[in-house]
């Protein structure tokens, strides 16, 4: 039963093969395509937007530039708010005992100063990366 089905679907489809003609596009097919592509590339949804804006990124870094300026020109040794703190609570914890105890070899240090200098490259170089594949 299956096989004769499948002979008059075939036969069908032969059938209709023969009768329809064959389509061609018009002649600008392929520019009317491409205008249609490059209004899509150039709308607002494809648009690179930060989240951090320029202002804020300023802002952080004149925070950043007040904070260095404002200690270096700060002569007391201690800050008047410091002595309110109370960092007793520390110490039931033991975090002080346990990091006082921490040595680190040179080996160690300069691995870590490593590999914090290769993430940063990398984080760079990975923007740049896809700055330069999502700018269409």
């Amino acid at each position: 039963m299956n096989e004769k089905g499948n002979k008059k679907l075939e036969h069908l489809v032969d059938k209709m093969m023969e009768e329809t003609a064959l389509e061609t596009p018009p002649i600008d097919f392929t520019a009317d395509i491409m205008s249609q592509v490059e209004v899509i590339a150039n709308s607002e949804v494809t648009t690179y937007k930060s989240l951090i804006s320029k202002p804020v990124w300023a802002g952080l870094f004149a925070l950043l530039i007040g904070v260095v300026v404002y200690s270096s020109f700060n002569t007391t040794t201690e800050p008047n708010w410091l002595p309110d703190v109370d960092f007793s609570i520390l110490d039931n914890f033991g975090i002080s005992n346990e990091l006082s105890n921490l040595v680190l070899s040179k080996t160690m240090l300069y691995s870590t100063v490593l590999f914090a200098t290769m993430f940063a490259v990398q984080i760079s170089l990975l923007k740049i990366h896809f700055d330069k594949r999502l700018s269409v």
